[in-house]
């Protein structure tokens, strides 16, 4: 991979062996970990998801060098300690089974707009 960022030559890219790490965490924290929250979506469209999100994440790396790489990944943990640890259990949801089910579906759809 390249060795500098594209749009800051002074700083280094992100390489190859981080983005795997990060595909490995990811895909651990998201179909193990975290199952319950999202079995209501068809496979092919999780696994989708994380492509995407590990592509993005890997395109500002490229771009912006590691350090734009590990901070948006520290803003997404940050944001994802504050949904799980706080926001939902003050809903009634269990912050990691996503239990009762129901409740969670309702939550995030008014979270989505649809409701």
């Amino acid at each position: 991979m390249l060795e500098q960022a594209v749009l800051f030559p002074s700083l280094p890219a992100v390489s190859l062996t981080e983005i795997l790490i990060v595909l490995t965490v990811a895909s651990l924290a998201y179909f193990v970990v975290f199952n319950n929250f999202e079995k209501h979506v068809p496979i092919q469209q999780r696994v989708a998801k994380l492509f995407i999100v590990v592509g993005v994440l890997a395109a500002i790396g490229i771009l912006f060098s590691r350090y734009g790489f590990w901070g948006v990944i520290t803003l997404m943990t940050l944001g994802q300690v504050y949904l799980h640890g706080w926001y939902f259990p003050k809903q009634g949801i269990n912050g990691l089974t996503a239990e009762p089910h129901d409740k969670y579906l309702e939550v995030t759809a008014k979270m989505k707009g649809n409701k």
